[in-house]
């Protein structure tokens, strides 16, 4: 899965109609709370990635996700 590809499916999951980037600041998006973290686990569950909700604690910036998908991003 590319990035942006990832970028657009992100935005589904949080079910946010604001244009993410890499930079963009997690607090800054108003539906990154916890049910959308709870939304970003089921995500990462169908790329075959473990993550856990303390994987989420130190987030800050969107590329921060990307990197959490380690190499399902390319």
């Amino acid at each position: 899965m590319t990035k942006d590809n990832f970028l657009e499916l992100l935005a589904e999951t949080i079910d946010t109609e604001m244009e993410l980037e890499e930079t963009t600041l997690l607090d800054e998006i108003d539906e990154y709370d916890s049910i959308a973290v709870l939304s970003l686990m089921s995500l990462y569950d169908e790329l075959n990635v473990k993550v856990s909700p303390r994987d989420f604690e130190n987030l800050k910036v969107v590329a921060d996700l990307i990197e959490l998908a380690g190499e399902k991003i390319e």
